[in-house]
């Protein structure tokens, strides 16, 4: 019973929404309908929050998950034919953030990116004896700080935080903490919430 009564209570504390936040909710929803002509495969409820830019190669493929949220002035990038861009459910990615593909970006469920944040399979340019372009990976759980890169070939773990300015060039293990210029691990074992 102090379990239903505790659940109670702390319902009681919740926001309140107001018919403003009804009336926005359902504007995203809308766009999302109409955004669903430039993605390939889409879950159900995706919200779009202002324009959202997706430049395509032919045959390249958008994917997006359930209850995606995309903010306004995010860029989906696919540079080549080949170019597969993965978003999983119930993830958002907030303003200005670019994603750039020429090969495969896969961002998994749940996770959390930030404004002005740069994700990239590929250098752009060809360095000469360099990989033009390696996937990079961002598993589930993950929340990436404004303003981070995610250079190409990298893996960030499940659960695990990217800093705020941060330029990851190196894989980052599950449920760590990493930051700085290259991003180096500075805790271990965290644990994050929306």
């Amino acid at each position: 019973m102090k379990n239903v009564l505790a659940a109670a209570k702390a319902g009681t504390n919740q926001r309140k929404r107001s018919v403003r936040d009804y009336a926005k909710y359902g504007y995203r929803i809308l766009l999302g309908m109409l955004f669903r002509r430039k993605v390939d495969q889409c879950g159900k409820l995706l919200r779009v929050a202002g324009g959202v830019t997706v430049s395509k190669a032919k045959q390249a493929r958008l994917i997006i998950g359930d209850n995606v949220l995309l903010f306004r002035n995010t860029g989906f990038y696919l540079d080549s034919s080949e170019a597969v861009i993965e978003i999983g459910d119930h993830t958002f990615i907030n303003r200005r953030t670019e994603i750039i593909c020429k090969k495969h970006v896969k961002i998994g469920s749940h996770c959390a990116i930030s404004w002005d944040v740069a994700i990239m399979d590929t250098d752009i340019h060809r360095i000469e004896g360099m990989a033009e372009t390696k996937p990079t990976v961002i598993e589930d759980n993950v929340w990436i700080g404004s303003k981070a890169i995610i250079l190409k070939g990298v893996t960030v773990g499940k659960g695990a935080v990217v800093a705020a300015g941060s330029v990851v060039s190196k894989d980052v293990p599950a449920y760590s903490l990493v930051a700085g210029v290259p991003a180096k691990p500075i805790k271990e074992n965290i644990k994050w919430h929306i």
